[in-house]
């Protein structure tokens, strides 16, 4: 008999390729303008939550320094019509420069910069302001440095942004068990009736402390403020979740129970970061049916365990490769799998043989 199985899948986030179509409005008395646009190694989508590529309608802020001093760039909207970036008004290049850095950082929704970076943005590193994470909000980009050397100027420049903040995924599976009480064709119906997650980092403030050497990416370091409970979490601010109900004869393998919920990166700690579910299993029908109730199952996230999906065809359960997930790491999606399975009480018996007294024999003479 199979007990509750818990899995994690964990995948890094999958490489995609951005539009680089490039508005050009210059003439020969003006010289070349500063053009902007952005690429792509990583999902880089900063509205749609788990969407891999930017949209009509999105935008990131830039920053750039040069070689003397200058700052053409501190913060300005550059926004994406769909096939172009574009801003207003052009900055040109300065051929006294040997060369340009940029940095640049995308939020989600329609968050100004101004709510995130303190005033204490310089040189490509800042310490942001509390920034409070509710569901799929704040999914937060931060470019990777660009520098641009004298001999490019005049090519567009393409940033490359990453995520700083993790994506969580919650599913339920049928377990073999529930399935085989199917066998008269009397539906196994799971109802969740509730779900959350407990003790989050939701809130607090992150620092680009610099740029790694090698790949150009931002450095970042979290101060977590406060933590919250996704009650109800279904991928947004907590709402009101309506019972799932899962019929075992149906060929789906898995229920969506929380989808996109953009969480701080952060260390589990046991007895901390938790996974509660409540729900009922109803097996047979009229004078034989049963209703199972199972309310607050807890569950440490530690517990969880790296693993690739499961399959039906895994007869022995053993799903994981024993590494336990140990928190959230930013630029990663998670993909959570709870097993439900039946559960039943079931008996099995032995019996102790006859022995004889000191295995002597009594005898009447």
């Amino acid at each position: 008999m199979k007990k509750l199985i818990f899995v994690v899948a964990v995948a890094a986030i999958a490489a995609v390729s951005c539009s680089k179509t490039y508005e050009n409005r210059t003439t020969s008395s003006e010289g070349t303008p500063i053009m902007l646009g952005s690429w792509a190694d990583n999902l880089t989508k900063a509205r749609t939550v788990g969407a891999s590529s930017f949209e009509s309608g999105d935008k990131f802020f830039a920053y750039a320094y040069t070689s003397t001093g200058q700052t053409p760039f501190l913060g300005e909207t550059v926004n994406y019509s769909g096939s172009a970036w574009t801003y207003s008004p052009l900055r040109f290049w300065d051929r006294n420069n040997d060369y340009y850095d940029f940095y640049a950082i995308s939020p989600s929704e329609d968050v100004a910069v101004g709510d995130i970076v303190n005033n204490n943005y310089s040189d490509g590193t800042f310490l942001s302001k509390t920034i409070t994470l509710a569901g799929n909000n704040n999914d937060i980009l931060v470019a990777d440095k660009k520098q641009v050397v004298k001999a490019n100027f005049g090519q567009e420049v393409e940033l490359n942004f990453r995520h700083i903040n993790a994506l969580f995924d919650l599913k339920v599976r049928k377990g073999d068990g529930l399935k085989a009480l199917d066998v008269n064709g009397q539906g196994a119906v799971l109802e969740i009736q509730s779900i959350a997650l407990e003790n989050i980092n939701s809130a607090g403030a992150f620092t680009v402390t610099g740029y790694d050497s090698s790949t150009k990416a931002a450095n970042i370091s979290w101060s977590p403020s406060a933590t919250t409970s996704y009650t109800n979490a279904s991928g947004v601010t907590p709402v009101t979740l309506p019972l799932t109900v899962i019929n075992f004869l149906s060929d789906g393998d898995t229920q969506d129970l929380i989808t996109n919920l953009v969480v701080m990166p952060q260390t589990f700690a046991t007895g901390a970061q938790r996974l509660k579910i409540s729900y009922t299993i109803t097996t047979g029908t009229g004078s034989s049916e049963q209703v199972l109730t199972f309310t607050n199952k807890t569950y440490d996230l530690n517990l969880f365990d790296n693993a690739d999906y499961p399959t039906d065809s895994d007869s022995d359960g053993d799903y994981n490769d024993d590494t336990p997930v140990t928190g959230f790491v930013g630029g990663v999606h998670y993909t959570y799998i709870i097993t439900i399975d039946a559960e039943a009480i079931v008996f099995n018996a032995t019996l102790e043989p006859w022995t004889t007294d000191n295995g002597y024999y009594y005898i009447l003479n």
